[in-house]
């Protein structure tokens, strides 16, 4: 028998808390000074997470994004609340963490999508279609998962708000067989109802840069945050890239191949440094172009806290 729904009314408020951050972070007006930024992070189910550790990053993360593992979630179908990153979910709650739940559309089924509500009560999330689709699963892309969820929130008798984000490739996606076709799918998506845009892992400013520039000449209007990933080490790097198949540019992969032997102390120094560089280089576009400025970065974390406080660090003059 499936779990019945025991979200307290002190974790639904801080789920809906999301919306109101976001409003206030995107929405204020800087007159004069610097920009306020404010970060993110995603973070893993994984035994090496240490709570603790996320308690002491100073200052703390708007919100804390947990992956969608699809075999893994979908086999607590008839249960999610057993889930390890539902069971992770409602201990940051707990904590008076916000958290965005990322869904996959990869072989769920629309009464799957709301048993999750349901049981979960989550309400903010990030829709992704996933790195396979099946031809015979419900949702083939985001934009009908996006839909779906504006659709059931709709349905609710309290209407309670949801917040959804979307991602971006700002290299393009392995599929795409143009940027223009690219952007007709991310507009589709965003019309379902998408709040914000965060990007696939950065390892340049300019390609971010370029990439804002062609959705906002596209029409796209909602907010885009960077996306940021320190690598631990040359091996995980790699199988990052692999994973996400991106192909960098000669100069940025010359960089991380001479670096490629370090002892491990060595090449998580020079990543530190590497993107220290890259979001002062984001962040720095703010003296210069006020009317799009980047007032949140994303972290893709692996659960290195100690590497995002080491750059988190090195920018205290941007996050206050």
């Amino acid at each position: 028998m499936a779990t019945t729904n025991t979200v307290t009314n002190e974790e639904q408020s801080n789920e809906h808390s999301l919306h109101t951050k976001l409003n206030r972070i995107f929405n204020s007006s800087t007159t004069s000074g610097p920009v306020p930024v404010h970060y993110s992070i995603e973070i893993a189910a994984k035994d090496d997470f240490d709570i603790d550790q996320l308690k002491r990053l100073t200052p703390q993360p708007v919100f804390c994004a947990l992956p969608w593992i699809s075999d893994d979630n979908l086999r607590y179908a008839d249960d999610f609340l057993r889930s390890p990153t539902l069971q992770l979910t409602a201990r940051l709650r707990e904590n008076q963490y916000t958290v965005l739940n990322n869904v996959s559309c990869y072989n769920i089924t629309e009464q799957q999508v709301d048993q999750l509500l349901r049981a979960t009560g989550i309400r903010n999330l990030f829709v992704i279609r996933g790195d396979t689709v099946s031809p015979g699963q419900q949702f083939q892309n985001s934009a009908g998962l996006v839909q779906h969820l504006r659709k059931w929130q709709e349905q609710q008798p309290n209407h309670r708000q949801f917040t959804i984000a979307v991602g971006g490739y700002p290299y393009g996606h392995y599929q795409s067989s143009s940027q223009t076709v690219e952007l007709h799918y991310l507009r589709a998506k965003i019309s379902q109802g998408a709040d914000f845009l965060l990007t696939q892992t950065l390892y340049d400013a300019p390609s971010f840069l370029r990439y804002r520039d062609r959705c906002r000449e596209a029409g796209i209007t909602i907010p885009i945050i960077p996306g940021i990933y320190v690598p631990h080490s040359y091996r995980h790097l790699q199988a990052l890239l692999n994973l996400t198949r991106i192909e960098l540019g000669p100069t940025v992969r010359d960089a991380f191949e001479a670096h490629a032997n370090d002892a491990p102390d060595q090449f998580q120094a020079f990543m530190v440094e590497y993107f220290v560089g890259v979001v002062r280089e984001l962040l720095q576009m703010n003296a210069t172009t006020s009317s799009d400025p980047i007032k949140l970065v994303h972290f893709f974390t692996f659960n290195k806290f100690h590497l995002l406080q080491e750059v988190l660090g090195k920018l205290d003059e941007f996050f206050k």
